[in-house]
């Protein structure tokens, strides 16, 4: 089996382990969008928000180190992979959010400022260039294209950075003010909700998130990366368990202070990280995850409003139980896994709408079925 070995070698993760641990995240992700799902079990939300997404830019880290990209290169690679199909998603959703006009807004709630507001064009513009969720979230009534753009510009980062001590420690702590800011703090009073808006407005390519998720990224694995990985696995493990009782207690018991929620948002990503690495073994044993991790990228960009869809279906002929929070997270699973196959398998158009290489994008005469 392929080792993927990052540089010091004590972390290393198989293929098969990197797409089972996709998979697990998946599911969380898909959950965390299941409606009846937070409805019916109070505080799940805000749990799973304290970590699930934030994981997924832990594993650029874990693979092979490669060969050191240009900016250019890692530009196209990073925007044909990443910002390509952010771009197109994004205009499908916003033309669909026009048509259907599926969510009334509230501007304060949203903290658009009226120049935003008051201009369909700077909206689109805003969100296109800087992957800012709240204007994403404004034009297309979806927020969570925003993973896509942080993602491109974190690898942008972890590709083009140089072995210059001083630079990679002036990026350490900006990518740490960074983190805290948009990951930690998320829209928490007493902190400047405007702050975050226009941080991201000034943020071509989200790459003042993506400096947060670079720090993660880096941070989580060289907490790991010693001969006592796994005493820390163990113990950050055993100490996320703690915690996740903790908060499922503290938050049916009483509303969580706002420095309470600030301490779950900085120290639980770390935590997890350490669990899913403990458990890559017995999550690679699973064909299920294995299998949604292989189509993670698309089964991520369709699942939201397969998630609408089918929480209104269900709301109409069942109420919100632990029966109907089940059925829809299977529907929404199964669903949006057939699609992405088969998505995969009319090669030309998954080369044009998911494109690996800007040779997927040069349109020639192809068999319409992949064999």
């Amino acid at each position: 089996m392929e080792q993927m070995n990052i540089d010091n070698g004590y972390i290393s993760l198989s293929r098969s382990e990197s797409a089972a641990i996709k998979g697990i995240l998946m599911f969380l992700i898909i959950l965390g969008h299941n409606a009846l799902f937070t409805s019916y079990f109070k505080g799940s939300f805000n749990y799973l928000y304290t970590f699930h997404v934030l994981c997924f830019f832990v594993l650029p880290f874990m693979y092979a180190k490669r060969e050191q990209l240009t900016f250019k290169e890692s530009f196209k690679k990073n925007f044909i992979r990443l910002y390509y199909p952010y771009i197109l998603f994004f205009i499908t959703l916003c033309l669909l959010s026009k048509f259907i006009n599926a969510k009334e807004f509230d501007l304060n709630k949203m903290i658009i400022p009226a120049a935003f507001s008051n201009s369909n064009l700077i909206q689109i513009i805003g969100a296109l260039f800087t992957g800012n969720k709240y204007l994403i979230d404004y034009c297309t009534s979806f927020q969570y294209l925003w993973f896509l753009p942080v993602m491109f510009s974190m690898n942008l980062i972890k590709d083009t950075i140089t072995n210059n001590k001083f630079i990679k420690f002036i990026l350490y702590i900006l990518g740490f003010i960074s983190y805290v800011i948009f990951f930690v703090f998320v829209f928490r009073q007493p902190y400047c909700k405007e702050i975050n808006f226009y941080l991201m407005l000034v943020s071509p390519f989200a790459i003042i998130q993506g400096l947060g998720a670079y720090f993660f990224g880096k941070a989580s694995v060289a907490i790991m990366d010693n001969k006592y990985y796994k005493y820390i696995n163990i113990v950050g493990s055993l100490l996320f368990i703690f915690l996740s009782f903790a908060y499922i207690i503290d938050f049916n018991n009483k509303e969580l202070t706002i420095h309470e929620n600030w301490c779950y948002h900085f120290i639980m990503p770390f935590l997890f990280v350490n669990l899913i690495y403990l458990s890559k073994s017995i999550l690679a044993r699973s064909t299920l995850l294995k299998k949604i991790g292989e189509y993670s990228l698309p089964i991520y960009l369709i699942h939201p409003p397969l998630c609408v869809a089918f929480n209104m279906i269900c709301q109409c002929f069942f109420q919100i139980n632990l029966f109907s929070v089940i059925i829809v997270q299977i529907l929404v699973l199964t669903v949006s896994y057939y699609i992405s196959v088969l998505w995969y398998k009319v090669t030309p158009l998954r080369k044009k709408t998911l494109p690996c290489s800007s040779e997927d994008l040069c349109f020639n005469k192809t068999s319409m079925i992949r064999r």
